[in-house]
């Protein structure tokens, strides 16, 4: 979605604004279009269409590229980063409509009321003057279609020095792609630095709520890592910076998920030792003796507290 040119418009004019399309539903859009096209080839009376015109401003794909490649690419990037035409495109709203243009209008929706099988023929055909709101592929303003770019280019510098320095045929090299990186999200970072992020600048509540959106909408695709370490590191990162209510609210929320996790309540045995709350440090290293019988890691803690 970094370049198309304004070839595709026809292909845009069916599109609605979608910067974050429902789940299952991203390329619904696009088929409805390429329906309407194998429909309107199939009608008999409809005229030929007219070749579409080239992409226009293309700066990182070949000048050459056809609609269909340039087409190809933009899904791979809504796939990619979740996202629909808009995160990148600028969208243009059709003028309104003249009085004579109205007038137009609402006599061939008359028409169409009193003949509807007439009516019918030929839809798909594209959308007129002030039917909606179409792209402007060519348009450079926004800045995501920028970024964009730069993202292009580097990985098709990265894959070219793999293929240079990997001495492999070019079918068995692993490339880089935007999904390499982005698995169906815009911002591509890692779930701890987006966790750590939201801890420092809002606060444990903040921190938690986030953990549980991303997992809810998240969890099975592959989008984050919501494996039991996550939240185990960050508990002992909070931890070794003296930090044991940041610490407490990782590893309460790691053996949510994971009740079985050992290693998460010996760490909230720790945190709840530095917050000198004994009581509560000896029932989190009894829960570890009560999944692993034993981890001697738990009975010197507890040995240590005096029980």
């Amino acid at each position: 979605m970094i370049e198309c040119g304004a070839g595709l418009q026809y292909v845009a004019s069916a599109f609605r604004r979608t910067t974050r399309p429902a789940k299952g539903g991203r390329y619904a859009c696009l088929a409805a279009v390429l329906f309407a096209a194998t429909a309107f080839a199939q009608n008999p009376d409809a005229p030929a269409a007219a070749p579409p015109p080239a992409p226009r401003n293309l700066q990182v794909l070949p000048k050459t590229s056809s609609q269909q490649d340039v087409l190809a690419v933009m899904q791979q990037f809504t796939r990619a980063l979740g996202v629909g035409c808009t995160y990148c495109h600028v969208e243009q709203t059709a003028p309104l409509l003249t009085v004579e243009e109205q007038q137009a209008a609402q006599a061939a929706q008359a028409a169409a009321a009193a003949n509807p099988q007439q009516a019918g023929r030929g839809r798909g055909r594209g959308r007129g003057r002030g039917a909606g709101p179409q792209m402007d592929f060519a348009s450079d303003d926004r800045r995501q279609k920028q970024t964009a770019r730069v993202m292009l280019a580097m990985t098709n510098a990265l894959n070219a020095k793999l293929e240079a320095a990997i001495h492999k045929p070019a079918a068995e090299i692993t490339h880089v792609q935007c999904m390499t990186c982005h698995r169906g999200v815009t911002n591509p970072a890692q779930l701890s630095d987006l966790l750590r992020q939201t801890m420092l600048g809002k606060g444990e509540g903040a921190a938690v709520a986030q953990y549980r959106e991303l997992r809810q909408r998240y969890l099975d695709t592959g989008a984050y890592d919501f494996r039991e370490p996550v939240l185990l590191d960050l508990g002992r990162e909070s931890l070794a910076s003296r930090k044991p209510d940041d610490a407490l609210a990782w590893l309460q929320l790691n053996v949510e998920f994971f009740p079985k996790s050992a290693a998460s309540y010996i760490e909230l045995a720790r945190a709840h030792s530095v917050k000198r709350d004994r009581d509560s440090a000896i029932a989190d290293l009894t829960k570890v003796l009560a999944i692993d019988p034993a981890n001697a890691d738990a009975k010197r803690q507890l040995r240590a507290l005096g029980k």
